[in-house]
């Protein structure tokens, strides 16, 4: 049980960006590819960090975190931007998509090196974190899209600035 509530809410940080990526617009296609990556993410940073331990937080801990920070810090900017200019919105995708799902997954990171001290077992929670990842993004991805039918290029803005902060919460907190 305790698994599946850290699940929950290391999937949260990624419900709340794609809520903000969700405002452009996307098909069903790329939803279930950039929720894919994010779970895939959540299952191999943890994964990792859970092998490598306490020796490898040592080493780069406080670097990858906030380098996911700025991923979606970046990622917001852009986004906030791309409001002020007349362009056709883009969704994430290659080399976008992997460094989404990479900021989004920095905290699952960072909790598999306190799980990996403890003795957790690797599998049930990376398991968990993937999935639940993966749903989560897609449940913001589909809520979003909802409301960015609503809302147009004002939405995809106020989701920049939402996807800004938290990378900027990331970066100096």
């Amino acid at each position: 049980m305790d698994i599946f509530i850290l699940s929950l809410a290391l999937s949260a940080d990624a419900f709340g960006a794609a809520l903000a990526v969700g405002m452009r617009r996307m098909g069903l296609l790329d939803k279930l590819m950039l929720s894919a990556a994010v779970g895939i993410m959540h299952i191999l940073l943890p994964l990792i960090s859970m092998t490598a331990g306490s020796e490898l937080h040592g080493l780069f801990g406080d670097i990858l975190y906030s380098a996911g920070g700025i991923v979606l810090a970046l990622t917001g900017l852009q986004m906030v931007l791309s409001f002020f200019k007349k362009e056709e919105r883009k969704k994430p995708a290659g080399l976008g998509m992997v460094l989404f799902a990479f900021g989004v997954s920095m905290d699952s990171f960072s909790t598999g090196l306190s799980l990996g001290v403890l003795g957790m077992d690797k599998s049930i929670a990376v398991i968990s974190f993937g999935v639940c990842a993966a749903c989560m993004t897609m449940a913001g991805l589909m809520f979003s899209s909802r409301i960015s039918t609503a809302a147009g290029k004002a939405g995809e803005a106020a989701g920049g600035v939402l996807l800004l902060l938290i990378g900027l919460k990331w970066i100096f907190v």
